[in-house]
Parts: C-alpha cells; sequence; structure tokens
C-alpha cells in the first residue's frame, strides 16, 4: 500500500462525534453506521456525507469490517 492509498471500512459510531476547535469544530458525524477510511498510519476518519473527512480516536468508534 502506498503513501497516498487507503483502507475502505464501516464503523458504528455509538455517539454523535464532534471536530475539535479550531478547525473542525463544525464538522459532526451522528451516531451509528458510516463508511470510514485509513490512511497509511492507521488513523481513521468518518466519509462525511459531504465529502470531508473527520478524524476519530479510537475510543470513539467500534470497527465493523
Amino acid at each position: 500500500m502506498s503513501e497516498q492509498e487507503t483502507k475502505r471500512l464501516k464503523i458504528y459510531l455509538p455517539r454523535a462525534v464532534h471536530g475539535d476547535f479550531p478547525i473542525g469544530h463544525n464538522l459532526v458525524a451522528e451516531a451509528g453506521v458510516h463508511e470510514a477510511v485509513t490512511n497509511q498510519h492507521g488513523a481513521v476518519s468518518v466519509l462525511l456525507a459531504d465529502g470531508r473527512l473527520l478524524g476519530v480516536k479510537p475510543g470513539e468508534f467500534e470497527q465493523l469490517q
């Protein structure tokens, strides 16, 4: 896997996740099942409906596949 490639997966958010101030504070991923991607370091980001990414911490989600 090259640095630009990502792995797609499904995750479950038990509660809504908000981005951090000041950059992503307007981003919200609602509770439920979401498509997500990982980067070359294994960091997970939710794919939001508008195409933006919101990073989630390990304790904020459960991997489904």
